[in-house]
Formats: structure tokens, sequence, C-alpha cells
């Protein structure tokens, strides 16, 4: 078999041939979600998705067509959907958390249950794995609002990854003057434990992704990869690779993203792939009124090597 391949700082994105230079590899639909908008791997061959219109988050087996199974947070955090829009994996470690868009509703309300950080664990359940709840949440909007230095009311979170030091990165969807936003946040497991105590959160990063905001950011390896897209629901998306601290973002020039909405993506682990899932939210496919079997989301899986 042919592949075409893209090269960047050493970073390659591998296709094959049969897929032509404006499009990725045809997706795989799971079901039981329409709005995918965070997930992670918890074990090798499965991984759990969030939607921004509920707090049941699905459990999935990669590769599987199935509705996935419903982990229920709606109960530990008291809200019935939270705009879950980022998680990330404490490293190879056993906590993954989560965090909401700290947005305002649709209505340009301030409701507290849009503004959760919270941490799951990963447990063993016979051959496989699952998440339970872990710890308390908090809020962060006005912390986050405090260190930019801009006390808009439109704050959107979409993007949290890992630091090699257990901090976490969060991504905001909104630009500042036309660059996006990474704000390090360096204590979530004290706080997670500790709820008492505040969030301490560093000078963000002003990054240079064309104008786009950041929909999801990954650690993989040495660097980060960062879905980024237009503030507004409409526009292009884009792929960038990131060194991380004050480095300047490289777009990599893969083929265009295309009809997919991506909102998550998370390396695969020990498969040198790397997973982005669309939000594929629209007025026939809601995760709030669409029956259950009729929901699905894409995926697509891209190679990434060395």
């Amino acid at each position: 078999m042919q592949f075409q391949v893209w090269s960047l700082g050493g970073l390659l994105v591998v296709l094959g041939a049969a897929q032509a230079a404006s499009e990725f590899p045809d997706p795989i639909h799971y079901k039981g979600l329409c709005e995918a908008s965070a997930a992670t791997y918890i074990d090798n061959d499965h991984f759990v998705v969030a939607s921004d219109e509920t707090n049941i988050l699905r459990l999935y087996t990669r590769n599987e067509k199935s509705e996935g199974v419903p982990l229920d947070f709606e109960h530990p955090s008291g809200f019935d959907k939270s705009d879950i829009e980022a998680a990330a994996r404490d490293g190879e470690g056993e906590i993954v958390y989560w965090i909401s868009s700290h947005s305002l509703n649709s209505s340009g309300e301030d409701k507290d249950k849009r503004k959760i950080f919270f941490a799951t664990k990963v447990v063993a359940v016979g051959n496989a794995a699952t998440l339970q709840w872990e710890g308390d949440f908090l809020r962060l909007r006005d912390a986050i609002l405090g260190v930019i230095g801009d006390k808009k009311s439109e704050l959107n979170i979409e993007g949290l990854a890992t630091a090699p030091d257990g901090a976490l990165l969060i991504g905001l969807r909104d630009t500042i003057d036309g660059k996006a936003v990474v704000i390090p946040f360096t204590n979530p497991a004290e706080v997670i434990s500790h709820p008492e105590r505040s969030a301490v959160l560093g000078e963000p990063f002003r990054l240079d992704l064309g104008g786009l905001g950041i929909r999801s950011v990954e650690r993989v390896d040495d660097h980060y990869l960062i879905v980024a897209g237009p503030v507004s629901d409409q526009g292009p998306f884009a792929l960038y690779r990131w060194l991380g601290g004050k480095s300047s973002p490289e777009e990599l020039k893969v083929p265009a993203l295309g009809p997919l909405r991506p909102e998550a993506l998370m390396q695969i682990p020990g498969s040198g792939l790397v997973q982005i899932l669309s939000d594929d939210g629209s007025q026939t496919c809601d995760d709030e009124k669409t029956p259950l079997s009729q929901r699905t989301f894409r995926s697509i899986e891209i190679k990434l090597g060395n």
C-alpha cells in the first residue's frame, strides 16, 4: 500500500494513498451520543465520552459501534447537565479531570452548574475499566477572568491537557486580540482533594492559531496537539503542534477536516494513533430529545509517528 506523508518538525502524519489530500479517513459512527464534546481513554481499548447536553457520560469499546455504557454523574454532581467540554487524564495515573465551559447559557444567565471542574478515578471492573467520582468539584470562572485580565462574559472553556509536572492547561474557545489563550492550572490534584483551597493559575500563553480558538488540546509525548476552530459555530478547523511554553505553534499541513466539527482529540494508548471526535449535534440530533438509538457521532483515527 502507498501512503501520503506530511512532516512538520519531526512529526509525521500518515494517511493511506486512497484517502485524497482533501479528506481524512472514513469516520466510524458511534451511537448513544450526538454532541461529543470531551473524551479520554481509560485503558488500551476503552474510552469515555461526554456530551455538552447531559452529565451522563458513555463508556465505549474502540471500533465497536454500540451505544456504549452509561456512566451517571448527574447524581454525584447534583446537576442534569453542566456543558462538559474537556477532559484530561493525569498522565499514566488513575485520575481523569473534566471541566465544563464556565460560559453563560444561551439566555446570558450565569448558572452554577455550567462552572464545574471535577475528577474521576479509573477503576478495574473484570477485564475492563470504568470511572468513579473522585473528591469534590470547584468553579474556576472568577479565577480565570482574573488572570486573563478580561471581564468579557463570553468566556468559554473547550480544552484541557496535562502537563509533565502534574499541572493542567486550560484552553479557551475565545480569542483575545486574535490570539488563542492557554491558562496553566498548577494545583488541580490539591484542590480536588481539598476544595477549600484556592486554584493557582499561572500567566496565560497567547498562541497564534491563525485567528482560531482552541477546541481541544492533548499532550502527545513531548508536545501538544491542538484542534483549532472558530469562535463562532461557523468556520474552518485546523490541527496544530505546540511544544508548550512560549514556543510558537506550527500548523500541520494535513488534509482538511472537511465536514467534521472536531471537539475532542485523544491519543490511543500503545498505538501511535490519535482519535478525533466530532460534535454532531444538530436540529435533527441532540442529546436531550433524540431517542438514544438514533444518536450518533463520528470518529476518525490518524497515524502519528516520528
